[in-house]
């Protein structure tokens, strides 16, 4: 009985143990580990002095800047096709021959459909999901722009010698935004060609994805130099920077934080406490945040709230500043 006994008070004590560590949480790990070593587990970053840029990126796909979808007049039957794809063409040329009329007893006189401008023929890109991009071919039966309903796609004539990068951008970022504004243009399959454009287009009404709801605005980022490196389909980055600030002081955003409106950062004190100090911020991007006022170079932040956190002490700019050199 007492060996059941004792057994039983160890599985108490061991019992309460894991509560104290496990199920009470951190309380009980800052009891055990004891609050200096918690704090040293917490992430500091420092206030730094440099250059600090807000920068617009996105991708999107590089297409012709002219790009026309050749169509019959009238519908009828494709009885002669001269070009395939990747053909140069020039504009009057004849590239479709259709002999009008619902059916094969119809005798009209066959109509010549001519490429509309200089370029390389392609394929009309697929109406459907599954449907996949094609030109025309002998015996299929068309629809002209005289008929009714939607006219059909022969093939494409595109004149690539000026090209795009077509985007899609979100509500949010498409108003740092401006038509004419100067780019930069990488291209993903030719990582050593940099390339210069602008802002040419940015549609006036936002258009919703009808599967994930969001919705953005297409933009055009007209490439300035032509090369024939530089084809249609493939993956492209923009870049622009909107602005820039020299020799400044940032911190890094993890140790910024906001709360109603105030923006404050937790600062870590050589022989004291740490404090809650005030600050005033300037520009920021995804990464950084420039700083006006609250804390001074050198000085040194938590990530997370500190657990020892002195909440009587006045949170001054003038003592931020002070502790802050390191003195």
């Amino acid at each position: 009985m007492k060996k059941l006994k004792s057994a039983a008070l160890k599985i108490a004590i061991y019992a309460a143990a894991c509560g104290l560590l496990g199920g009470g949480g951190w309380w009980g790990y800052r009891l055990y580990k004891g609050t200096s070593d918690i704090e040293a587990e917490i992430d500091k970053v420092s206030v730094s002095r440099g250059d600090i840029e807000l920068k617009f990126q996105d991708i999107g796909d590089i297409a012709p800047k002219n790009l026309v979808e050749v169509m019959a007049k009238v519908g009828g039957r494709v009885e002669e096709v001269l070009v395939k794809e990747g053909d140069a063409v020039l504009r009057g040329q004849k590239l479709v021959v259709v002999q009008p009329g619902q059916s094969d007893a119809d005798k009209f006189l066959p109509v010549d459909v001519s490429a509309p401008i200089d370029g390389t023929v392609m394929r009309c890109a697929g109406s459907g999901y599954n449907q996949e991009d094609s030109i025309v071919s002998i015996g299929q039966r068309v629809t002209g722009t005289a008929d009714y309903g939607n006219a059909t796609c022969l093939m494409q004539v595109a004149d690539l010698s000026r090209m795009t990068v077509k985007l899609n951008v979100s509500e949010m970022e498409v108003l740092k935004l401006k038509r004419g504004m100067a780019v930069e243009v990488s291209v993903d399959a030719l990582p050593e060609l940099q390339l210069s454009g602008r802002i040419g287009m940015i549609a006036p009404k936002a258009e919703k994805d009808e599967r994930s709801g969001v919705k953005s605005f297409r933009v055009e980022a007209d490439i300035d130099q032509k090369s024939p490196r530089v084809r249609p389909g493939m993956t492209a980055r923009i870049e622009t920077v909107m602005e820039a600030r020299k020799n400044v002081l940032k911190l890094p955003v993890a140790g910024l934080f906001e709360e109603r409106g105030r923006k404050f950062a937790y600062l870590e004190r050589p022989k004291a406490r740490p404090v809650r100090t005030d600050l005033r911020v300037g520009l920021r991007n995804e990464t950084e945040v420039e700083i006006l006022g609250g804390l001074s170079e050198g000085a040194t932040v938590y990530t997370d709230r500190p657990l020892n956190l002195d909440e009587t002490a006045p949170a001054a700019g003038a003592e931020a500043k002070a502790s802050g050199s390191g003195s």
